[in-house]
């Protein structure tokens, strides 16, 4: 029974696989506990110390409903972790641009002979003669 639902698993919706598995599918609206010491995800964590920062969720806002609640990963499809790996490498560019943008402000402030106190815009826009 357990690899015939391992087979058809990536193939249900995760309601449906759970129903069969005999086991209930976890709640979507926060009233399952994914804080289980023994649940998949932790064993999952201790297994391989690199997931140790593997999220509890993961946002959908590309699936149909409620684009505010987010997918425990427990229940997350293969398709869903990809676009939550997008969604990530989105944000962290984002946050690549935004130091970099940072350093920029920083290094013409103190090109233009800025020190800790002085405002930074102010001593940029010194240096670039406006």
């Amino acid at each position: 029974m357990r690899a015939t639902l391992a087979w058809i698993g990536d193939r249900l919706p995760p309601s449906l696989y759970f129903l069969l598995a005999g086991n209930s599918a976890p709640s979507l609206n926060g009233d399952h506990d994914m804080t289980e010491t023994n649940g998949p995800l932790a064993r999952l964590r201790k297994a391989f110390r690199s997931l140790e920062d593997l999220p509890e969720v993961i946002p959908v806002a590309w699936r149909p409903g409620d684009a505010t609640d987010p997918l425990p990963v427990e229940t997350a499809s293969v398709d869903d972790i990809a676009i939550a790996i997008v969604a990530a490498n989105a944000e962290l560019s984002a946050a690549i641009q935004r130091s970099s943008a940072l350093e920029k402000l920083h290094r013409l402030a103190r090109e233009a002979g800025a020190v800790g106190t002085d405002r930074a815009l102010d001593a940029a826009l010194k240096r670039e003669g406006r």
